[in-house]
C-alpha cells in the first residue's frame, strides 16, 4: 500500500461511535498490568456503563478488533501495542451487592473483595475466591478456582454482551463451565453475575 493511500485512511478514531465513556489514542495499557510492561492500545476505551458498552459494541464497524483487558494479573502486552480497541472496564462495573445469600457482582469486582465482602456478611462458599487474583469477569470467561472449588459451584447466572451489544442472560447450563474454560463465544463480553453461597463461616 503507498504512503497516499495510507494518508487518505481515515484514524481508527474517526470511524468509531460516539460514546459517554472515554476514548484514549495510544492508551498505556501497561498501567493496568501486574508487569507494567508492553505497549500501547491503538485506541483504549473506558466505557461508562454496561449501557454505554453495549451502545459501542451495536455500532462500531465490523472490522475493528476488540480486546477486552481486566485486571491484567497473568497478562503480558507485546512491545507493539496492541491494535483496535482495548476495553478497560471500571468503577461502574465493579459493584457488589449482597441480599441474604444472593451475591450480585460486577466484570471488574476483584475475586478477593467478593470473598472479604461476603465473609464479612456472614456467607460462606466463596473462600476459595480469596486465592484467584483477578476480577469476577476473567473468573467467569475461565470457570476460575482454588482450593478445590470454582465458579460453577457458586454461580446461579451470568450476564454477558454479545459482538453487536445484545444483553445475554446466561443460567449455568448455557455458561457451559468446563476445567479453565466456558462455552461462551470468545467475542461475548461478561458484565456480570449472580451467585449464591449459605450462611455461616
Amino acid at each position: 500500500m503507498s504512503m497516499a493511500a495510507i494518508s487518505r485512511t481515515p484514524p481508527l478514531l474517526d470511524r468509531l461511535p460516539a460514546v459517554r465513556g472515554r476514548y484514549e489514542t495510544e492508551g498505556a495499557i501497561s498501567r493496568y498490568t501486574w508487569f507494567r510492561v508492553g505497549g500501547p492500545a491503538e485506541i483504549l476505551f473506558r466505557p461508562a456503563d454496561v449501557t454505554d458498552l453495549a451502545n459501542f459494541l451495536a455500532a462500531k464497524p465490523e472490522d475493528v478488533p476488540v480486546t477486552v483487558l481486566g485486571a491484567g494479573s497473568n497478562l503480558l502486552i507485546r512491545d507493539g501495542g496492541v491494535p483496535g480497541v482495548v476495553i478497560r472496564l471500571g468503577r461502574p462495573f465493579s459493584n457488589i451487592r449482597i441480599d441474604g445469600v444472593s451475591v450480585q457482582a460486577g466484570a471488574m469486582a476483584l475475586d478477593y473483595n467478593v470473598a472479604k465482602a461476603t465473609r464479612d456478611a456472614g456467607i460462606s462458599g466463596f473462600e476459595f475466591m480469596a486465592g484467584i487474583p483477578g476480577t469476577i469477569g476473567g473468573g467467569l470467561r475461565m470457570n476460575a478456582g482454588a482450593y478445590g472449588r470454582e465458579f460453577r459451584d457458586v454461580v446461579c447466572e451470568a450476564t454477558t454482551l454479545t459482538s453487536r451489544g445484545q444483553v445475554i442472560v446466561l443460567t449455568p447450563e448455557d455458561w457451559g463451565p468446563r476445567y479453565r474454560g466456558s462455552g461462551v463465544p470468545r467475542d461475548s463480553i461478561f458484565v456480570g453475575c449472580v451467585m449464591k453461597g449459605v450462611w455461616g463461616n
